[in-house]
């Protein structure tokens, strides 16, 4: 039987499966992970599931190093072709586990872990190693799905339908905020903001494209500057500190 992880990476293997229909959250996540960190200059970022690079590479007039992790190989591959001839050299990639990748305990001045706890082994694990490879002070910037908020329970019922009729790869893991926020206090990882924000209803992207449903966001639940309508929204992108 095939681990959890090999079946993450099989299913990422197919980048636009997942990337195109989430250009709106992905341009969400860019956008708040840049107000999150402007200003600010990085030795060492650590990009935790980077995907096709589209979060952290546009940070790299930001820092000295950057670091891209992921399980599929074909998502580096994106990435890597996304990164500016005059910083390749600034660049490193990994195709593999995070959990065991080498990578040297408290040197990433910045890392960001965005899309990743849905799909781990361990959740536990993987923000205690976060909390180990943080330099002291450093930004972690962390989002996750509350599963349990009423706004995602049709995403729930949902996928709990699909899978009598299509089994999926693996179960993704069900979050809780309380969770999340207790796990990073109990590693040292204290909050300094949070945008907080829901993905449009089921079904509205046979209706709207991809700058529509962006639009939607935004227009209900603000930017990162004035977050509005936060009771609604159960996707949260936190910024944390290393104490």
């Amino acid at each position: 039987m095939t681990s959890k992880t090999d079946r993450v990476k099989s299913l990422f293997e197919v980048p636009e499966k997942y990337l195109c229909p989430r250009q709106f959250d992905i341009q969400i996540r860019v956008e708040t992970v840049q107000q999150f960190t402007s200003m600010q200059h990085f030795d060492n970022v650590l990009d935790i599931g980077c995907g096709s690079g589209a979060i952290s590479l546009p940070l790299l007039p930001q820092c000295r190093k950057l670091t891209l992790l992921d399980l599929s190989k074909s998502m580096l591959e994106l990435a890597e072709q996304r990164v500016p001839a005059e910083r390749r050299g600034d660049v490193d990639f990994i195709n593999g586990d995070f959990i065991t990748a080498n990578l040297k305990p408290q040197s990433f001045d910045l890392i960001l872990c965005i899309g990743v706890l849905a799909h781990v082994d361990s959740v536990p694990a993987v923000v205690a190693r976060v909390a180990s490879l943080a330099k002291p002070g450093a930004c972690i910037v962390l989002e996750f799905t509350d599963s349990f908020h009423f706004w995602g329970v049709p995403v729930v019922l949902y996928q709990k339908a699909i899978k009598l009729l299509r089994p999926e790869p693996y179960a993704l893991n069900r979050l809780e905020k309380r969770q999340i926020v207790d796990l990073c206090q109990a590693n040292g990882l204290r909050a300094s903001a949070l945008y907080r924000y829901g993905l449009p209803p089921l079904g509205a992207s046979r209706f709207k494209n991809q700058q529509e449903m962006y639009r939607m966001v935004r227009n209900l639940f603000g930017s990162t500057e004035q977050n509005r309508n936060t009771w609604m929204g159960n996707q949260f992108i936190f910024r944390l500190q290393k104490s």
